[in-house]
This record gives structure tokens, C-alpha cells and sequence, in this order.
């Protein structure tokens, strides 16, 4: 499996879910019932160099701004959510977090954008086609994020770094 394969199965039941992240995962989940255990494993690892990419200080401050606070798994949840949305936002919020202002909509009722399920998609998928757990290893977090930490709960730095999103969520 390549990168354009891993995103056109997020972004398949993306479509069929109506983009609700959770109804993304399940159709995730199908879709790789449909391939072999070697191809879930794959799924799985680009999975984590995906999250590995998104692991940086001014996305997790867009996160932070977003979701109203959050904590290291809410962080994981969050690039998870960011994942359901599909390659192209993906980028986006990747080059500039700030554009995450065009995604999300602050008086959302599910006012948290997380999506934990996804980092036990393939797994799952795995235990139904191979008939026996995936073997452990895989996501392999890198230690720090990258870029430069600051304090999310400033409101000027907020402003400075996060405009669009500051103003969203202030």
C-alpha cells in the first residue's frame, strides 16, 4: 500500500459518512476487511508516519484552540480527526494550522474534533481477516513535536501565531 491508496480509503468512507469522523472510521474499517493482512499492516503503518507527520507544537496549538484544551491523547485524537477530513485538509493544516478556520465551525454541538477509533482501525480490520491480532509495533511517536512550544493559553501569542482560529475561538 502507498500514501495515495491509504488516503483514498479515508477518503472513500469519508464521503459515504457524510464526514462524520466516527461513521469514517467504520467504513475505514470495511474497506480493509477487503484487502490481505500484509496490505492492513501497511494501512497501519502509514497510519502512523500520518500522525507522526501532524505530531508538531503549532498544530497541537490549533488543536488546543479547537477543542477548547488539550491533553497529549486528545492531541492523538485530534490528528485522527484530522485525518477523517481527508488528504487536502490534511496538508493544509499541516503547511499552516491557521487554515483549520475554514474546516471547523465553533457552535458545532460536537464540539470536540477527536477520533480515537482510528488508531484501532486496522487492528480490528486485521483480527477479522487474518483470524488472529495484528503484532504489536507500528505508530512509533517521535519524542518531542516539532517546531517551537509556546504557551496555547496566551491570547497574544494566540492571536500572533493562530489569527483565523483566535478569532473563531476566543
Amino acid at each position: 500500500m502507498d500514501d495515495s491508496t491509504f488516503w483514498n480509503i479515508i477518503e472513500t468512507a469519508a464521503r459515504a459518512a457524510g464526514g462524520d469522523a466516527d461513521a469514517t472510521t467504520d467504513g475505514v474499517r470495511v474497506r480493509l476487511t477487503h484487502l490481505q493482512p500484509g496490505e492492513i499492516e501497511s494501512f497501519q503503518t502509514i497510519l502512523g508516519k500520518m500522525l507522526n507527520l501532524a505530531y508538531s507544537y503549532p498544530l497541537w496549538g490549533a488543536a488546543y484552540l479547537i477543542n477548547g484544551g488539550c491533553s497529549d491523547d486528545g492531541f492523538e485524537y485530534f490528528r485522527c480527526w484530522l485525518i477523517t477530513r481527508g488528504r487536502e485538509t490534511f496538508e493544509a493544516a499541516l503547511a499552516e494550522p491557521d487554515s483549520l478556520a475554514g474546516v471547523v465551525t465553533p457552535d458545532e454541538e460536537d464540539s470536540e474534533h477527536e477520533c480515537e477509533s482510528l488508531l484501532y482501525v486496522a487492528r480490528r480490520a486485521y483480527e477479522t481477516v487474518a483470524g488472529v491480532k495484528m503484532a504489536a509495533g507500528g505508530r512509533g511517536q517521535a519524542r518531542k513535536p516539532s517546531g517551537s512550544a509556546w504557551d496555547f493559553d496566551d491570547q497574544d501569542e494566540r492571536a500572533r501565531r493562530l489569527p483565523r482560529l483566535a478569532s473563531l475561538y476566543p
